[in-house]
């Protein structure tokens, strides 16, 4: 299959020349050593032990839904850690996505998994204004939060990273998010125009320059987010190549940024494994959410 050529204006050369080589980039399960790699784990557990609002929506659209896990033990105000999944904007949900719930609630944390409109329904920009539209919702329906935490894995690190460059001058409210786990992610789309996962996508360069966070750093400002990256050992380079070049451009323009290159884990079980208590991201994350507390 051809790949559509980008406007030579602006346009850097994508740094995988081979169309096969970049499929192979870009298909994290040919870089896992496991055989279990299709499962995430946790929901049912998560959604068994905490108290919870399923389903709540913050659209009109089908997939404009959140699910809700509320700390057991909630103070008079809270923070929460909102999670938007993966799956390469085309597949997974935010029924799969409570797993990372239980180390957090009992730790007095709410979690929101966010669900939006995948591929091919949904349109890349549709789906990074959902996610917009998901915070302020939820700031405006819990006015009991206190500061929101973004945490997205692979194309969900890619929407979490472009809310980090939302105007909110368009919305009513301004949520604060104070922090932002970013796991495996996409941060430049340019390469995607020229994978298998185009295809349902559909995206045109036009489309995936305006939807890149790398493309859309913006200085940061004095009480801007803390950001923790992460990245596995065994992703693909080309993944650990744009988590590095994103961190890169954050720091650049005055980001607090830690990357984590986590040794033993692949692209799926390096998010996975935040069903556990002990994880280092899991721990990385809460120390993210109570250092930001203590200094708000």
């Amino acid at each position: 299959r051809e790949a559509p050529a980008p406007p030579s204006a602006g346009a850097a050369p994508c740094p995988v020349a081979s169309p096969q080589a970049l499929e192979d980039q870009y298909s994290p399960s040919r870089w896992s050593p496991r055989l279990d790699r299709d499962t995430i784990i946790g929901t049912e557990r998560a959604r068994a032990s905490a108290q919870t609002l399923l389903h709540v929506p913050y659209g009109n659209g089908d997939g404009e839904k959140l699910d809700i896990y509320f700390p057991t033990d909630p103070c008079e105000t809270f923070p929460v850690l909102v999670y938007i999944h993966g799956g390469y904007w085309q597949c997974l949900s935010k029924d799969d996505s409570g797993f990372a719930a239980p180390p957090l609630v009992s730790q007095g944390v709410a979690v929101v998994a966010v669900g939006y409109d995948t591929a091919p329904e949904g349109h890349m920009d549709a789906m990074v204004q959902q996610v917009r539209r998901s915070l302020v919702f939820l700031v405006e329906q819990y006015p009991r939060i206190r500061g929101v935490y973004l945490c997205g894995h692979s194309a969900g690190a890619h929407l979490a990273a472009m809310v980090l460059s939302t105007d909110w001058t368009e919305f009513q409210e301004v949520p604060e998010i104070k922090g932002a786990v970013l796991v495996s992610g996409v941060y430049d789309l340019e390469p995607i125009l020229h994978t298998y996962v185009n295809d349902v996508l559909n995206m045109s360069w036009e489309v995936a320059q305006r939807n890149s966070p790398m493309r859309h750093v913006t200085p940061a400002v004095p009480a801007a987010c803390e950001v923790l990256m992460a990245v596995a050992q065994h992703d693909s380079p080309e993944f650990r190549r744009q988590s590095q070049e994103y961190s890169q451009a954050l720091r650049a323009a005055g980001w607090s940024v830690s990357l984590l290159d986590l040794a033993g884990v692949d692209h799926f079980d390096i998010i996975e494994k935040l069903s556990e208590d002990n994880y280092i991201l899991t721990q990385a994350g809460l120390t993210l959410v109570f250092q930001a507390a203590c200094e708000g």
